[in-house]
């Protein structure tokens, strides 16, 4: 890839891989995909007809052995992530991974050795710091208006009860996958805590139970053993306490997101993604405008749109980034996901051994 050739993309996965990551990138610019391959050896007449892209795989390999691409493309179960991550770098191929980055810290880190030693670029696809109002948290944060931090909450409520007892979770209802909400959804809340602070966890309590463990569909009965509700509290290293925790089992909800910023000048209190407040001083909540919204095209599944506002912006981040072989200071790479992963290490063991972990 030089000047201004197109980035050629080779995509695992035709589920979310298929359906968000292929279109965002063929609607942008600067990116071709030019092949995508099934991990379960899915419908691939389906995927041809739905993506437009004529190369379409039924195992990862074959797609690298046969294909010549600048960048992979990684939309598979975390437990497959390691895998699949070193074998693109071996090729001198730069990654883009989903999260979590692994499977645990210890998995992360030799992505991160590896990516070091051969000298590509490693991204961690926590796109949801690209939101809006997530970019406005960033803004005001950085700007220091609220004072020493003093505490945070985060807390996100999914009204899945009904679909938890009706339908199957597949891997992500098994721990042995890498499944779980605390990964799914954990992960991105812990990378826009880290990103929002600028700073790392320096302890941590967690709780992993599981309200939902089985159910039967068709007859069949799927017992889960990963969480599908986690519940935590800790200490950022600058001494900032914080409690982060999704409950995904409700019936019913007032938010489906919150973030309240305790600061000893102010506060700010985001909701659903969608609405920034904030109050200095002695004043009372006000809204804050946030940057515009990006014009979304009319040809993307509804799918691929809800996540248009978050992935785009990433995109221009990682294609300055391989085109300037110089790493962006907003996108979010491995060292990220690393960090991220040592924190969902943590809440684990804590959950096990009903103690604090200090990280």
């Amino acid at each position: 890839m030089t000047g201004n050739q197109r980035i050629r993309v080779g995509i695992i996965g035709t589920g979310f891989g298929a359906n968000v990551h292929a279109p965002i990138m063929q609607h942008h610019p600067n990116f071709e995909v030019v092949a995508i391959s099934s991990v379960h050896r899915g419908n691939l007449e389906k995927v041809k007809q739905e993506t437009g892209v004529e190369a379409v795989y039924d195992h990862w390999k074959e797609m690298l052995d046969n294909e010549s691409l600048d960048l992979l493309s990684i939309a598979s179960a975390p437990y497959l992530h390691f895998e699949m991550a070193m074998e693109g770098m071996k090729r001198n191929l730069h990654i883009l991974c989903e999260k979590p980055l692994a499977f645990n810290a210890k998995e992360s880190k030799e992505m991160l050795q590896l990516k070091d030693q051969t000298g590509v670029f490693g991204f961690t696809n926590f796109e949801w710091r690209f939101l809006p109002a997530r970019q406005k948290v960033k803004e005001i944060l950085a700007s220091g208006q609220l004072g020493k931090l003093l505490h945070i909450h985060y807390k996100c409520t999914f009204t899945g009860y009904q679909s938890l007892i009706t339908n199957k979770r597949g891997w992500l209802g098994q721990q042995q996958f890498g499944g779980g909400m605390l990964g799914a959804i954990g992960s991105h809340m812990f990378d826009s805590l880290l990103w929002w602070t600028s700073t790392k966890v320096k302890d941590i309590y967690g709780q992993l139970p599981v309200h939902v463990p089985s159910t039967i569909v068709d007859g069949e009965t799927e017992k889960r053993t990963a969480e599908d509700a986690f519940y935590t509290n800790g200490t950022l290293e600058t001494g900032t306490t914080f409690s982060v925790e999704l409950t995904s089992a409700a019936r019913h909800k007032a938010n489906q997101w919150r973030l309240e910023v305790y600061g000893s000048n102010g506060t700010l209190v985001m909701t659903d993604d969608a609405r920034v407040q904030v109050a200095l001083g002695n004043e009372t909540l006000a809204d804050v405008a946030l940057p515009s919204r990006l014009e979304e095209p009319t040809h993307l599944s509804a799918r691929a749109l809800s996540y248009y506002q978050a992935f785009y912006p990433m995109l221009n981040m990682v294609s300055q980034t391989l085109r300037d072989k110089k790493v962006h200071p907003h996108v979010p790479t491995f060292e990220h996901g690393h960090d991220v992963q040592l924190i969902l290490d943590a809440i684990r063991l804590s959950a096990k051994e009903g103690k604090k972990i200090t990280l």
